[in-house]
């Protein structure tokens, strides 16, 4: 996953609005969200064949969500380069996991984890009453509470400079939706952007512009795209294509959860509403 944006305000009638895009190789296999984990019955998340671990996953019975994105390394090394014993997947599994056994919620849900066996990365750790960064470059541990408001979280971390940041963080800060999730005509499991709209307003909208303009296409032939698009597409050749494979959007009270999936974010009717 290469963006996460974040809508965070305590004192919102739905603290925590989140929409989480997803830029893998198109060809590496995945499930879309269900309760793929039997030994994590109440998680729900999209699943990585390869691994078996997931990007995001949700704790209806918190709730809770947690998101993982690729960092880079400290030294300068491209993300890719390096042998790892274990899987960043793990990451947001192990952090629902461990606040669901601690009754005060309040844990940390890297405690006891080596974070050398994994990859550089971030994980989004968030509830209606907190939402926290933990970034991992291969060298240092860093945690930071996100502040009050719409916040962009990058490969780089929380970087107000990266273009995508700079450019998408006010649009989806002006159109921040505040559902009530307890009004009766709050969609739970519908399919279409009708649905979607009535929860998150204009954020799916700004998802499809996204991904109908020119998309970001770093570090691939001469035309580098647009280092702002919020979708991405590389063709990097022998018919292997990296880009924005899915769409995730969260809405997220102190009592329930909505969550709405697509993998065509260039089609509204595309999105789905995933039981919880």
């Amino acid at each position: 996953m290469c963006t996460v944006i974040v809508g965070f305000d305590p004192d919102a009638t739905t603290p925590l609005v989140v929409a989480a895009l997803r830029d893998e190789m198109r060809a590496r296999p995945w499930d879309g969200p269900d309760h793929h984990w039997p030994e994590r019955p109440t998680l729900i998340g999209g699943r990585d064949r390869l691994a078996g671990g997931t990007w995001l996953a949700v704790d209806p019975t918190g709730p809770r969500t947690a998101a993982l994105l690729n960092g880079w390394p400290w030294d300068g090394r491209m993300p890719w380069e390096g042998a790892y014993p274990a899987s960043r997947g793990d990451l947001p599994l192990r952090a629902l996991a461990r606040q669901a056994r601690d009754p005060r919620g309040v844990r940390d849900p890297l405690e006891g984890e080596d974070p050398t066996r994994y990859a550089p990365f971030h994980l989004l750790n968030a509830d209606a009453r907190q939402a926290t960064l933990r970034s991992w470059d291969g060298r240092c541990l860093d945690t930071r509470l996100l502040p009050t408001g719409v916040t962009t979280i990058v490969n780089t971390g929380l970087d107000p400079a990266d273009p995508r940041a700079a450019r998408h963080t006010p649009e989806f800060a002006r159109a921040r939706p505040d559902p009530d999730l307890a009004a009766p005509d709050t969609p739970v499991t519908d399919t279409g952007g009708e649905a979607v709209r009535r929860i998150w307003g204009e954020w799916p909208e700004l998802i499809t512009e996204a991904a109908h303009a020119k998309p970001r296409t770093p570090g691939v032939g001469p035309d580098q795209g647009d280092p702002s698009g919020l979708v991405a597409h590389a063709d990097l050749g022998d018919g292997q294509v990296w880009g924005t494979g899915s769409v995730t959007l969260l809405a997220l009270a102190r009592d329930g959860v909505r969550y709405a999936f697509t993998d065509d974010p260039a089609r509204p009717e595309a999105w789905r509403m995933v039981p919880t």
